[in-house]
Parts: structure tokens; sequence; C-alpha cells
């Protein structure tokens, strides 16, 4: 089963129907403003999400943070608790 295959039948992805979803581009790298796709076409992030949209991809200082923080601890929900 390909990556696509397997996320049309276990992913709903938003802003698209569950039952007749629209189709998703498998990306393979993303750095500053430009995302590639697995087939090679390079995209502008215009529309971006709400992480990457205010300072990119790949940002050596931003990597390094997430990397320690996710060395300590990735996540914790806040109900009941705090960090």
């Amino acid at each position: 089963m390909t990556n696509q295959e397997f996320d049309l039948h276990h992913v709903w992805h938003p802003y698209t129907s569950l039952t007749h979803p629209l189709p998703c581009y498998e990306v393979a790298s993303a750095k500053g403003v430009t995302i590639t796709l697995s087939d090679g076409r390079e995209l502008v992030d215009g529309m971006s999400s709400w992480w990457a949209c205010v300072h990119g991809y790949q940002v050596p200082e931003l990597d390094a943070a997430a990397t320690a923080q996710l060395g300590k601890m990735s996540h914790v929900m806040f109900g009941g608790l705090t960090h």
C-alpha cells in the first residue's frame, strides 16, 4: 500500500469531505517558503500552517529548540496539568 493509499483510508484531512475527500499531495521536504512534493514539483507555501506561516521551514534556531524540548517532554495535555 502506498503512502497516499494509506492516507486515503486512514486519515481525515480538515477542510475536505469525510466521504468524498479532495486529493492530497505527498510532501517530501520543506524549507523556507518552499514545499517540495514527492514527484519533485516545488510549491510556494502561500497558505501555510499555523506554525510555519511566520517563520518558514527548517529555521536552525527553531529546529534546535524543538529538538531540545523533545528530549525533555514532547507534550502534556492541559487537562488538570501544567508545565
